[in-house]
């Protein structure tokens, strides 16, 4: 991923996001974005708390929300969350990505405009991780991601 500030992905409001979603976090300083977060704790003042996993939250990150984004699907995050990912075309010869979960399918990874991507599952396109994570609530996909890193 670069780190430029001029690309940051989209700045999430209060309304977008909830506790265990995994966003990251803008850094002024590096002009960089943290490692993906877990959000533990919301409140109304625009005060996130979020960790690296589970194991951490009795150390929570404390953020404001405005240095909070969202984290956009790309194979490698998700190859981070211990998806698999692998190379497929359809009928067109149009490149995508299945995309399983413990040998589940969950949705393919398609392409557009300078290698973004998004995750279509049944018939929603899923930009970033949040967005996934919602879909999987609403629909009772049994997906419990933690981050495992990028090799």
């Amino acid at each position: 991923m670069e780190y430029k500030k001029d690309i940051r992905t989209k700045n999430l409001t209060l309304h977008d996001i909830h506790v265990g979603d995994w966003v990251q976090v803008w850094i002024d300083m590096a002009e960089r974005y943290s490692t993906p977060l877990k959000i533990i704790s919301i409140h109304d003042d625009g005060t996130i708390y979020l960790v690296l996993s589970d194991e951490e939250r009795l150390t929570p990150w404390e953020e404001d929300i405005k240095n909070v984004d969202a984290l956009r699907i790309t194979a490698d995050l998700l190859k981070g969350f211990g998806f698999d990912v692998s190379e497929m075309d359809d009928d067109r010869g149009t490149p995508y990505q299945t995309v399983e979960y413990k040998g589940k399918y969950v949705g393919a990874l398609y392409y557009y405009q300078e290698e973004k991507a998004y995750l279509y599952v049944c018939g929603y396109n899923c930009l970033y991780m949040h967005e996934l994570i919602a879909y999987n609530h609403r629909n009772n996909i049994d997906i419990n991601l933690e981050w495992k890193g990028v090799k």
